[in-house]
C-alpha cells in the first residue's frame, strides 16, 4: 500500500511539474494513442487464443518440462521408457482381469503394439531420441481414435495418459522444486532490488521538485520601493526631527572636536619625538578634516622624498574601479658635483668660490630607491601595509609615554585601519576618531589608506579631494537663500544610513556617496528651490538621486572631468583634462557587493518614514 502511494505521489508531482511544457503533452498524447492501438491489437489475440488454451496449456508445460531436464533423459532414457512400458503393460493387465473382456484386451494390446511400433527405433549414441520420442508419443496419444467410444476404452486412455506423463516424476519433481526455488529466489532478490531503485529514483525526484520550486520561489524578486513615491514626513516633522535629534548630536560631536583637538596634540608631539629619535620618518602638524576625522602628513628624512604618481601619468595597467589611486614612490636626491676644487672633500667650510655661484654649485638626480624604509619588497613604492603597521606600533609607544596625565583609555579599534581609534571613559563614554596617516599631493588634496584592501592593491593609495569639495560646497552655498536646507537633507539622509547599517550592517554605500548625490543636485537645481519648507522634497530628490545611480551603476565624481565645476573651483590640471570618474565602477565589477548594496537602500528607503516618526513620538511623549 505504502508502494502505491508514494508511485502515485512522484507520478503525481511530475505530472503538476510537466503540464506546462507543450511539447511534453504532445508527446504524451502521441504515447498514448500508441498505447491504446497495442492494447485492441493484442485484446483481439487474446480472444482468438482463449480457445486452444487447454490444449496448448498441456503441449507446453510438457514441452517445458522436457526441456528443464533434458540432461538427466541423456543417462536414464531407455529405463524411464522401459519402466513406462512395464507399467503400463500391468496395469492393463489389472484392468482386463477386472473386465473379463477378451475384446478389450485385444484392443489394448492392439493399441499397445501400435503404440510400440509408433516409437521410433532406441540408439546409445543419440540420448535426444527418447525425448523427441516421448515427445511424439504424447502427440500419438492426443490423436488416437475412439473406435467404439465405449467406457472402458476412455477409461484405459485415461488410465494410460496419466501413467505416461508420472513416468518421470520422481526425477523431474526434483528438478523442478530445485528450479522453481532458484526462480522464486531470483524473483525476490530482483523485486527487492527494484524496490530500492524504484524508491531511491523517487526520493531524488521529490528532492529536485522541492528544490526547483524552493528556488523559483526564491528568485521572486520583493517588490521594489521607488524613492520618488516613499512615504516621508512633512517639512515640519522632518525639521523638528532634525532640531531635536541630529543637531544635537552636531553640537555634541563639536564638544568632542575640541577635547579631542587637545589630546591629539598631545599626542602627536609625542610621535614626533619617537621618529625623530628612531629617524624613520618625519610627522607634519596634524590637520582637522571632519570634527572627528584627522590626518597626519608624513615625508622621508633626507636626502630621500616622495613622488606621487597619478594614474594618468603613468602606463600600468591600474584596474578600472581604482581611477582614482595612485602610487606613491620612494626616491633619494643625489648631488653630483661639477668638477670645481670647492667642491673637493678637502675643501674647508669657509672657502668662498668666485667662479659660481651657491645654486650653481650641485646638480641633484633622483634615483629610485628598492627595499627602502616602509616600501614593498623589490620595490621603490610605499606599502600601505607596513605603513600601518609603522603608524599603530608608534601610537601605542606615544601612549604609553603620556597615559599617565588621563583618566581614560586608548585603544585601536580596527587591526587593518591605522588610526582607527577609540577613546573609552570610566564612566562608559566612548568617543572614536580616526587620526589618519597621509601624504600630500598638494597643498588640498592628499594620499591616504584603504582599511581591508587585496594585498595585490598593497602600493596604491586612494586620492582625496575633501578640502576641495568643501570649498566647492562654501562657495555654492552663497548663491543659496537664509537658512536653505541643503545641510539638513544631507545630514538626514546620513542619519538614515547610518541607522540602517546598525540593524542589518554596511554595505558599500558610504556617507561621501550621498555627499557627491548632494553636490550634483545642487549644480542642477535652481537656488531658490532650497528653501527651508522643501526640505522634504529635497530629501525625496536626493534618495531618488541616490536609487537611479544605483539602477545605472553610475555615480560620477563631481570634480574629477567634469567642466562645470571649474567655474566654481579651480582644480590642478592632473585633475581636470581626463575622463569622468564613476565611483559606482566597482558595483559593475563585482554584482555581489552590488545586491548587497540595492538591498541595503531598499531597506533604508522602507524604514524612513517609520524611523523618523518614532524617534518625534518618542520625543512629544517625554514632554
Amino acid at each position: 500500500m505504502q508502494d502505491i502511494l508514494l508511485r502515485v505521489f512522484v507520478v503525481t508531482l511530475g505530472l503538476m511539474h510537466l503540464r506546462d511544457d507543450p511539447g511534453i503533452e504532445e508527446q504524451d498524447g502521441v504515447v498514448l494513442q500508441k498505447q491504446e492501438e497495442w492494447l485492441l491489437r493484442e485484446g483481439k489475440k487474446l480472444d482468438w487464443e482463449i480457445a486452444p488454451v487447454n490444449q496448448e496449456m498441456t503441449r507446453t508445460d510438457d514441452q517445458g518440462a522436457l526441456d528443464d531436464v533434458k540432461h538427466v533423459y541423456k543417462e536414464q532414457h531407455e529405463a524411464a521408457v522401459s519402466k513406462e512400458l512395464d507399467q503400463h503393460v500391468n496395469e492393463k493387465d489389472q484392468m482386463l482381469n477386472v473386465t473379463g473382456t477378451d475384446q478389450d484386451l485385444d484392443k489394448d494390446e492392439h493399441f499397445t503394439d501400435n503404440y510400440d511400433s509408433s516409437l521410433p527405433e532406441k540408439s546409445e549414441n543419440d540420448p535426444d531420441t527418447d525425448l523427441k520420442t516421448l515427445e511424439v508419443a504424447h502427440e500419438d496419444q492426443a490423436d488416437v481414435p475412439d473406435v467404439k467410444g465405449s467406457l472402458q476404452t476412455d477409461m484405459n486412455s485415461e488410465v494410460f495418459t496419466s501413467k505416461q506423463e508420472e513416468a518421470p516424476v520422481p526425477h523431474l519433481h526434483t528438478k523442478t522444486s530445485e528450479n522453481e526455488t532458484s526462480e522464486t529466489a531470483l524473483a525476490d532478490w530482483e523485486k527487492d532490488y527494484f524496490w530500492y531503485i524504484w524508491n531511491t529514483l523517487s526520493i531524488i525526484s521529490i528532492i529536485r521538485f522541492f528544490r526547483k520550486y524552493l528556488m523559483k520561489n526564491s528568485q521572486v524578486k520583493p517588490e521594489v520601493v521607488r524613492a520618488p513615491l516613499v512615504p516621508l514626513p512633512d517639512s515640519n516633522t522632518l525639521q523638528h526631527f532634525y532640531s531635536k535629534f541630529i543637531q544635537v548630536s552636531l553640537d555634541q560631536r563639536s564638544r568632542d572636536g575640541e577635547f579631542l583637538e587637545g589630546f591629539v596634540k598631545d599626542l602627536l608631539e609625542s610621535m614626533k619625538s619617537i621618529c625623530d629619535g628612531s629617524g624613520s620618518m618625519v610627522m607634519e602638524d596634524f590637520q582637522l578634516v571632519d570634527v572627528c576625522d584627522v590626518i597626519v602628513p608624513f615625508t622621508p628624512p633626507e636626502p630621500y622624498s616622495f613622488q606621487c604618481l597619478l594614474w594618468n601619468n603613468q602606463a600600468t595597467d591600474l584596474l578600472p574601479d581604482k581611477q582614482v589611486y595612485g602610487q606613491i614612490k620612494l626616491v633619494e636626491n643625489e648631488k653630483m658635483p661639477n668638477g670645481c676644487h670647492c667642491q673637493s672633500s678637502d675643501a674647508e667650510d669657509d672657502m668662498v668660490c668666485l667662479l659660481h655661484c651657491e645654486n650653481e654649485g650641485l646638480k641633484s638626480k633622483m634615483t629610485d630607491v628598492c627595499d627602502g624604509p616602509l616600501c614593498m619588497k623589490n620595490s621603490p613604492f610605499l606599502s600601505k601595509s607596513q605603513v600601518t603597521r609603522w603608524f599603530q606600533s608608534t601610537v601605542r609607544q606615544a601612549w604609553t609615554l603620556i597615559s599617565h596625565k588621563y583618566e581614560f583609555e586608548l585603544n585601536i579599534r580596527y587591526i587593518d585601519a591605522p588610526g582607527a581609534l577609540v577613546v573609552r571613559f570610566r564612566s562608559g563614554k566612548r568617543i572614536c576618531f580616526s587620526l589618519n596617516p597621509v601624504i600630500k599631493f598638494n597643498s588640498d588634496a592628499h594620499f591616504y589608506i584603504t582599511p581591508y584592501s587585496p594585498n595585490s592593491l598593497d602600493t596604491f593609495w586612494t586620492l582625496s579631494l575633501t578640502m576641495y569639495e568643501d570649498s566647492f560646497l562654501e562657495h555654492i552655498c552663497k548663491q543659496l537663500p537664509d537658512n536653505s536646507c541643503h545641510i539638513q537633507t544631507l545630514n538626514i539622509a546620513r542619519f538614515l544610513h547610518q541607522r540602517q547599517t546598525m540593524l542589518t550592517g554596511s554595505s558599500f554605500l558610504k556617507d561621501f556617496h550621498f555627499k557627491t548625490a548632494l553636490m550634483n543636485l545642487l549644480l542642477t537645481k535652481d537656488p531658490s528651490q532650497w528653501k527651508p519648507d522643501n526640505v522634504a522634497c529635497r530629501l525625496r530628490d536626493l534618495l531618488a538621486f541616490i536609487q537611479t545611480s544605483f539602477e545605472k551603476k553610475l555615480l560620477r565624481h563631481i570634480l574629477i572631468g567634469n567642466p562645470l565645476t571649474q567655474r566654481v573651483t579651480e582644480l590642478p590640471a592632473e585633475l581636470t583634462h581626463v575622463k569622468p570618474v564613476n565611483l559606482f565602477h566597482p558595483l559593475v565589477v563585482h554584482n555581489c557587493i552590488y545586491k548587497n548594496a540595492v538591498m541595503h537602500f531598499q531597506e533604508t528607503l522602507r524604514n524612513a518614514d517609520m524611523l523618523i516618526r518614532d524617534y518625534v513620538d518618542q520625543s512629544n511623549s517625554s514632554i
